[in-house]
């Protein structure tokens, strides 16, 4: 009975009450939580302490807009504070005084945003849960039954705003809706909360909407009298999850997710790594990439292509021989051949985790394809090896394989593939005899037959046209590129993956982020919400939900307005040999037999070399790094550890860096952006 003599209520913290900030809806803005904003990392030791010595400062620490241009000052420690306080009683008649004051003009309100940890920002959001009766007395609440929470809502306007302009600042929530946020496995996504009253009012939380944790935070009031504070901490550091999230109008089924999981797996299994060496082999318009072409397809004096060229290369099945680099054909083709090799095991180890029936049939084929399996089978069954890798000029057969170890098909790859996953898994990790290098078709003796499989299937060649599994497939854009329309047409494949036959004894991975789409992808607008739940009271007594906090954005982690947390480092003073001497080597790096040998690979490299490897013909000289293999010592695998000196390693890099920034700012003259230099007076390396 008592708790239907005295309501329950959301008020913001009782400090507010009297000594709180003058503002416009003064009344409204002490009836909804507040965010409290902190500068330093012990934010919790401050909080505690405020609310000890002067509870009644605790409005000092209202979030107010900011940026590192015009950065929020907040309350100053002052020590002699607490030893001469004001006097406390004074602080309402002051407060009434102010209001009845000249009236000022009040500025147009900036948008509150929140910032993240790395910015030196953390902000916690505090409410009073009070009894409506005279003096608004805590609530008592029994922990064992009761819970006290509070939610993270996400504003979507009534009325869209035209595609490409941002979100206008939600001066007036009634023409927002409130999107709660409901956990979906890892992820999450926006469902809309109704309106529990005819005003719009929301005074309601969803049963599977995430509640955030608060902790009480008791103190004595002016007056003496015991007062409790709920505080919670605001979920800055999850800003790209809630950016990325759906938005939905209901929850999604269990065989919808389940769908997604399959397709997503699939998609970063397979078509990924398929659509990346569509990027390698192929140039954006869909010809040939230019570091497979003879110095004679280019023009001596100008560096470009001759009149004629790309006539004479097209089709790409009659290519001239006379304007290909064979070897670097064959280079591009072997790393090609590798991926490929690998997108194999990964295709053939998805079926046999979801489709083994369809599996077995490649492996022994026997009748019909399996039912359900036929558009699948027929798509894959598109993918055949043109002739013009077998046979002619630039065919891709060499060294220890001829055109009878070529993959008729994509079907035919994948069966070929039982029995080498192994072999891959082993290979380029040293395991005695494997291979411990890339992929080189031109060795012979049988070389590359003991260590790799003994097939060739590339899913995509530079100079032949491999056919994609659905090349009925209309591009997204008119305007796309050549090599964006061949991705499309690899992505419907998925349009034939038989979700509904799919079975395993394992529960598929959680869809990746990349995988959902995000409701909106402009700066999102946000409210929080405080939570007071009585479970063993419903129906009777539902959850107490309070008033919304003034509306926020959350900056994300480069986010250009935030304030950066000073960063001092300290490079060696004294650079003379005797004053680095002085510096121990502790940083260890720990290098396996594999990398030390890639290391020795570039010892006799110069940074003119790495140059003239970037710049186009004539001046272009390829790397040359010959095969080295591991390190070894008296015929054992040797690793290394090195030892480093970090500060000695702090000059290298900042020299590096200076040099770095200096070239680039003919380009984009930034370095007046970039570092800021002050006269540092008597500071010498040798005092």
């Amino acid at each position: 009975m008592k708790a239907l003599q005295h309501p329950v209520a959301w008020a913001a913290p009782q400090p507010y009450w009297r000594s709180g900030p003058v503002l416009p809806d003064a009344r409204g803005a002490l009836a909804r939580p507040q965010i409290l904003r902190f500068v330093s990392d012990e934010f919790i030791e401050e909080l505690l302490a405020t609310l000890e010595r002067e509870p009644h400062a605790l409005p000092n620490y209202t979030a107010q807009p900011e940026n590192w241009r015009e950065p929020h000052a907040g309350p100053l420690p002052s020590p002699s504070r607490w030893l001469k306080p004001e006097p406390a009683r004074l602080l309402p008649l002051k407060r009434r005084a102010a209001a009845r004051g000249t009236a000022v003009a009040v500025p147009v309100p900036k948008p509150l945003k929140l910032y993240q940890a790395a910015h030196q920002r953390h902000y916690l959001v505090a409410g009073s849960l009070v009894c409506q009766a005279p003096g608004l007395p805590d609530r008592t609440v029994d922990a064992a039954r009761q819970r006290v929470a509070f939610v993270l809502r996400r504003l979507f306007p009534k009325t869209e705003p035209p595609k490409g302009e941002p979100l206008p600042e939600p001066t007036n929530l009634a023409e927002w809706d409130e999107h709660a946020w409901v956990l979906v496995g890892a992820s999450g996504e926006w469902r809309p909360v109704a309106a529990s009253t005819a005003s719009g009012r929301v005074d309601q939380a969803l049963d599977d909407e995430e509640r955030l944790a608060m902790f009480p935070a008791r103190y004595s009031e002016t007056a003496g009298q015991p007062r409790r504070l709920f505080v919670g901490s605001v979920p800055v550091g999850r800003r790209e999850a809630y950016q990325a999230g759906e938005k939905r109008g209901a929850p999604r089924a269990a065989a919808e997710l389940t769908t997604l999981a399959y397709e997503s797996q699939f998609r970063n299994d397979v078509l990924v790594p398929w659509r990346t060496q569509v990027n390698q082999a192929r140039a954006a318009d869909g010809v040939e990439p230019l570091g497979i072409l003879d110095k004679s397809a280019f023009d001596p004096d100008t560096g470009e292509l001759k009149s004629g060229v790309r006539s004479v290369l097209e089709p790409r099945t009659t290519i001239a021989a006379g304007f290909v680099n064979k070897a670097a054909l064959r280079a591009l083709r072997d790393q090609l051949q590798l991926d490929s090799w690998f997108l194999l095991r990964d295709l053939r180890r998805y079926l046999q985790r979801y489709m083994l029936t369809y599996l077995d049939w490649l492996d022994e084929p026997a009748g019909a394809v399996p039912p359900g399996f036929e558009a699948l089978d027929a798509a894959l069954r598109r993918v055949v090896t043109p002739a013009g890798l077998k046979t002619g000029t630039l065919s891709y057969p060499a060294g220890d394989y001829t055109d009878a170890h070529v993959a008729a098909d994509l079907p035919a790859a994948i069966a070929a593939m039982k029995g080498f996953e192994v072999r891959l898994d082993n290979a380029m990790a040293d395991v005695s005899g494997f291979a411990a290098k890339p992929f080189d078709s031109n060795l012979g003796g049988g070389a590359n037959l003991a260590v790799w499989p003994d097939f060739l299937f590339l899913f995509f060649d530079p100079v032949t046209d491999v056919p994609t599994p659905r090349p009925d497939a209309a591009p997204n854009d008119a305007n796309d590129y050549a090599t964006e329309k061949v991705q499309a047409q690899i992505d419907r494949l998925l349009e034939d993956l038989p979700v509904d036959l799919m079975a395993s004894d394992k529960p598929p991975p959680e869809p990746s982020l990349a995988s959902r789409t995000p409701g909106d992808l402009r700066e999102a607008w946000y409210v929080m919400r405080l939570v007071y739940e009585r479970p063993d009271c419903l129906p009777f007594e539902g959850p107490v939900v309070s008033q919304p906090c003034a509306p926020f954005q959350m900056a994300g982690f480069f986010d250009p307005d935030a304030p950066a947390r000073p960063i001092r480092i300290g490079l060696p003073i004294d650079i003379s040999p005797a004053g680095l001497r002085k510096f121990d080597k502790n940083a260890v790096l720990m290098m396996s037999d594999m990398l030390c040998g890639q290391v020795d690979r570039f010892k006799g490299m110069t940074f003119g070399d790495l140059v003239l490897s970037v710049l186009p013909w004539p001046f272009h000289k390829d790397l040359s790094v010959p095969e080295k293999g591991p390190c070894k010592s008296d015929g054992l695998s040797l690793g290394v550890m090195c030892s480093l000196s970090i500060p000695i390693i702090t000059i290298c890099a900042l020299i590096l860096l200076m040099i770095i920034v200096a070239l680039l700012d003919f380009i984009f003259r930034w370095l007046p952006l970039f570092i800021v230099c002050f006269p540092l007076p008597g500071f010498k390396g040798k005092k």
